[in-house]
């Protein structure tokens, strides 16, 4: 849950990462005014949007775009499916690194990868998707039908029918928190689509959600709308860091971005109603190399899990991301970035990693302006 909370507040005058060249990125200030912020907004995003300032997140947001998707063991029409992915030059431009699919936690959506994104896409061929019942993807049909579930059986087929239409090569799934999980469960289902794995803080060894998979829908439907207030969605948000001074309002806000949607109650009582996952008797039969970053400081999953991960995984290496709490995707993107593309066989330079910091650093605000 806590995992789309987590956001740095950034200033408008700020970066954004452009790919000139294979292995190439350049970072050019950006200004973002509030006026251009709502023509940008697309028919399916929520007006609310208007209302969040970091530009890390408008620019993310800007990007956004909706594919029709086709799941199989659903019975709908294909599914309009939100995601971040490469431009046509940058697919032409290919790297020879395999392509890297990000897949959100719990109730989250594409907006959670706004700062590794660009650092990865500098890289090799970049996807972040909203998986059916969350993010950005459509959720009519939930509301249409209040009878469909949401299984981990057809967030599944969704993603292996999204990287038949538009990846159509062995990928690189970097989960965070559940999804994490998502990305092993669908390693096990599809083995020939993933080329290896990088777990951030991920969930794995604790199945299942809970007595809410049996409640009656007025309570379930109760426990969602608790799961979508600002108090909730606050004190998650201040769980998610280990530096404190990044879990402000405008995070929030964006946390909470894709709850405005209509049909999003529906959507996550189609899930809740499924069970969630449960994969901790298969995580051993995964095959596919593994990396297990963990802030040392998670206060959301205890670090432990890490350990576990590294003891049952037969091809794992375990990396601990200093003063870093549930989300190193957001607090420590730089060092994230630079330790999946040399998982996957790239790195970034010396001077190269130096532009990065400066500018994650020069965006952020201090804790006085945020108020």
């Amino acid at each position: 849950m806590a995992d789309m909370l987590q956001q740095r507040s950034i200033q408008p005058g700020t970066w954004s990462c452009r790919r000139q060249s294979v292995r190439h990125c350049r970072y050019t200030a950006v200004k973002v005014h509030a006026a251009a912020r709502a023509s940008t907004i697309l028919a399916f995003m929520p007006k609310e949007l208007s209302q969040i300032t970091e530009p890390a997140a408008q620019q993310m947001a800007a990007r956004i775009q909706r594919t029709p998707v086709r799941i199989p063991s659903l019975p709908i029409p294909a599914l309009q499916t939100a995601y971040v992915g490469p431009t046509a030059q940058q697919q032409q431009q290919q790297s020879g690194l395999p392509p890297v699919v990000l897949l959100h936690g719990f109730d989250s959506s594409c907006m959670e990868f706004r700062r590794l994104y660009p650092l990865l896409e500098a890289q090799t061929d970049t996807w972040a998707v909203d998986l059916v019942g969350w993010g950005f993807s459509e959720y009519t049909p939930f509301v249409q039908n209040t009878d469909l579930i949401i299984a981990p059986q057809q967030k599944r087929e969704h993603l292996h029918a999204f990287w038949q239409q538009h990846i159509k090569r062995p990928m690189v799934l970097v989960g965070g928190s559940l999804g994490g999980a998502i990305a092993l469960d669908f390693a096990l289902a599809y083995p020939d689509a993933v080329d290896r794995i990088v777990l951030i803080d991920a969930q794995g060894f604790i199945d299942g959600i809970g007595p809410m998979s049996t409640m009656p829908r007025p309570l379930a439907a109760a426990g969602v709308w608790v799961l979508r207030t600002e108090q909730l969605r606050m004190a998650a948000n201040k769980m998610a860091y280990h530096d404190p001074k990044f879990a402000t309002e405008d995070a929030m806000r964006v946390g909470r971005l894709h709850t405005h949607l209509p049909g999003w109650t529906d959507a996550n009582i189609a899930f809740m109603r499924s069970g969630g996952y449960s994969i901790s008797k298969q995580i051993k039969n995964v095959q596919q190399p593994t990396l297990v970053m963990w802030g040392r400081q998670d206060k959301i999953l205890d670090p432990q899990y890490a350990q576990q991960f590294e003891a049952t995984l037969p091809n794992c290496e375990l990396r601990w991301i200093e003063d870093c709490g549930h989300c190193a995707h957001l607090e420590q993107p730089t060092v994230a970035a630079a330790k999946i593309l040399e998982f996957i066989g790239s790195s970034v330079s010396s001077k190269q990693d130096g532009v990065l910091e400066a500018a994650i650093d020069a965006a952020i605000v201090a804790p006085a302006a945020t108020a």
